[in-house]
């Protein structure tokens, strides 16, 4: 079954149980992918909902820091998109550790041969490119390390 289609079927288990969490999740997802595939005309696909749901959770990652900043004024909302965080996490890949990472780019830097700190994008190309379940960020911040 498509992840589009998992989704309707969440939403709809989410409205016969009442569940205002998942369906809040779930209905900015959908809002989300909608947006996204007026913008760029695209077929809703799984790739498009993982794109999604990979960027949605990491902009709320980044906004449940922001808002425990806030000390207890915020930690309510924190809360609410930290359980968001928890549910939609659960369609995504599973995310490789930093070890894991780390050996994709040794790998990567032995068959690339001789790079230095001004080709990093096409260290960090040439390791997204590995597979799925690879946090950008965390290859970023390797390759920053490896190359300096």
């Amino acid at each position: 079954m498509a992840l589009a289609d998992d989704l309707s079927v969440a939403l709809k288990e989410a409205m016969k149980a009442k569940d205002k969490p998942k369906l809040d999740a779930i209905r900015q997802i959908q809002t989300e992918i909608a947006k996204k595939k007026s913008e760029k005309g695209e077929e809703v696909n799984d790739e498009l909902v993982l794109g999604v749901i990979s960027s949605y959770v990491k902009k709320m990652a980044k906004a449940v820091e922001e808002y425990q900043s806030l000390g207890d004024k915020g930690i309510e909302m924190a809360n609410k998109i930290q359980f968001e965080i928890d549910f939609l996490s659960t369609y995504l890949p599973e995310q490789l550790s930093e070890e894991d990472v780390e050996k994709i780019v040794d790998d990567v830097l032995t068959e690339l041969d001789d790079v230095d700190i001004t080709q990093m994008g096409r260290v960090i190309g040439a390791v997204m490119a590995k597979g799925d379940g690879i946090d950008g960020s965390v290859v970023s911040k390797i390759v920053k390390q490896k190359l300096t």
